[in-house]
């Protein structure tokens, strides 16, 4: 995508702090991968689909909206678990008002839809040629058939009940994109599905591929709430699954300015909506891609948010684990809300055996399956600092293990070959959120959000003033220690100029 232009900086002005302006990036920034872009839960390094697969039709199939994007192994599987059917011509292949068991493919040959009104009257009828979908609301409603479905010519179908479909996609969770798309087409149509589980659909406010978030009402509050649909292919992996539903009272619990609150959990259609307060604004992600480039210090005030709502959601036991630009949203007034905390472990959590997140933004620890904790949220949140203020993300590669070997072993670039007036406190923030061992990093979201306070209120870091105190004591006298320093910490803590570190040792250590 072609990113606008951007006014170049001031070459008079020689102090690195606000309200510079980067320049742009010497070469327009690659597309980023729409694969690489989005939450998914994959084996490890390896599982990533690198040859074609010939017996797959994959151009015809993608040119169906519901297959679109779909990877060629699912599909691949896909059309194995379906079973080929013929028909001749004029032979009904469904019948309006009867129960529906099956979705087919059309392969080849025309078929005729002919739907008819109460009193048997012809309201519509259109003739439609391979490749085309049909008789896939059956897979997510008990309804009857809408439509009278015939072979206009001898034609070639591939066929799938619910319950093959269903055991495909426990088995590769991955061909569950395709349930989650169909699911998320009919809640936009007018004659679709209406509703989910209470709530009212009233239309759609944002896509990301494997999933949407719609707008709803309370059916008798009448409130406005944002529903976001997770993927099929998380849902249909029995050890997420049984994750997701222990987290979600956690994140429930979460209350804080920069989260988005979520008031509500409803299963249906296979699948799960997290339902959270409506917003209005703006993802981070389209200021990236379409917005104007950020003074210096509204770039701090973001990134510190960020730091605020992690510190928080930290503090009460929660690893975000999918920091990105498409789950930061800005209010009108510029506020950040953190969003979808669908993926949120404890400090310490895996995923047995797999590996969860965005490729584009995840850390060293969670890409090799390590125990993550706060730092690992860093590390994303330093990859989404860089993509913010050059333009561009750091790591890239034509294959999944490629990037995600790129965030293990290769350097970060280095930003000022791209923005070469950069502030040297934002630069240091991404150096060190984005170094490759978390002891490199920031200890702590609280630590970043000081030092990006601190770099707020005193630009040029090398007129800072140091005093440092150090307290030796008997362990009988830790707690009045204790409660002086808190006194100091939350004296100092808020107060504008002033960033404070706390730090203790045990006398074992």
């Amino acid at each position: 995508m072609t990113k606008p232009p951007i006014r170049p900086h001031d070459a008079t002005q020689q102090m690195p702090g606000p309200p510079n302006i980067p320049p742009p990036p010497s070469e327009p920034p690659r597309a980023k991968s729409a694969g690489y872009s989005l939450t998914q839960q994959f084996e490890g390094l390896g599982d990533a689909p690198t040859e074609r697969h010939p017996t797959v039709p994959v151009e015809r199939w993608q040119r169906l909206p519901l297959f679109d994007g779909m990877e060629e192994s699912a599909l691949a599987r896909f059309q194995a678990a379906m079973e080929p059917v013929r028909f001749q011509r004029g032979q009904q292949i469904l019948t309006q008002g009867e129960p529906g068991e099956h979705m087919f493919v059309l392969e080849s040959g025309k078929v005729r839809i002919v739907v008819r009104n109460a009193d048997k009257v012809v309201i519509f009828e259109k003739i439609v040629e391979a490749p085309a979908i049909f008789g896939e609301m059956a897979l997510i409603t008990k309804e009857p058939r809408t439509a009278t479905i015939s072979a206009e010519e001898p034609v070639q179908c591939l066929r799938i009940g619910k319950p093959a479909l269903t055991e495909l996609f426990l088995r590769h969770p991955k061909t569950g994109v395709f349930l989650t798309r169909l699911v998320g087409e009919r809640l936009m149509e007018t004659s679709g599905i209406r509703k989910v589980g209470k709530y009212e659909v009233v239309g759609r406010l944002g896509s990301g591929g494997v999933a949407t978030v719609f707008e709803a009402r309370h059916p008798s509050l009448g409130t406005p709430v944002a529903l976001k649909m997770l993927s099929h292919a998380l849902v249909f992996d029995q050890t997420f699954s049984d994750h997701f539903d222990e987290e979600a009272r956690l994140v429930a619990s979460l209350d804080h300015d920069n989260i988005v609150r979520v008031l509500d959990i409803e299963h249906a259609y296979g699948t799960k909506f997290i339902v959270m307060e409506k917003l209005t604004g703006d993802l981070l992600e389209s200021l990236i891609d379409n917005g104007p480039q950020l003074e210096w210090q509204n770039a701090r005030r973001i990134l510190r948010e960020i730091c605020g709502a992690l510190a928080y959601s930290h503090a009460h036991g929660l690893i975000h684990r999918d920091i990105k630009p498409a789950n930061v949203f800005l209010l009108a007034d510029g506020k950040v809300k953190l969003l979808d905390f669908g993926i949120a472990t404890q400090p310490g959590g895996t995923t047995g055996g797999k590996i969860i997140g965005t490729p584009y933004y995840m850390s060293p620890e969670q890409i090799c399956n390590l125990p993550v904790d706060g730092r690992s949220d860093l590390y994303s949140l330093g990859i989404l600092a860089y993509e913010l203020l050059a333009r561009e993300l750091p790591f890239d590669g034509e294959t999944l293990p490629e990037l995600l070997g790129k965030h293990i072993q290769e350097p970060l670039p280095e930003i000022r070959d791209l923005v070469p007036t950069i502030p040297d406190d934002l630069r240091e923030f991404i150096r060190r959120a984005c170094a490759k061992r978390p002891e490199d990093r920031f200890q702590s979201c609280k630590e970043a959000q000081a030092y990006l306070k601190a770099a707020a209120e005193m630009p040029v870091l090398n007129k800072f003033a140091m005093s440092a105190l150090t307290v030796t004591y008997h362990t009988a006298k830790r707690e009045l220690v204790e409660r002086v320093l808190a006194e100091a910490s939350r004296q100092l803590e808020d107060a504008a100029g002033v960033a404070f570190f706390l730090a203790h040792r045990d006398a074992s250590e």
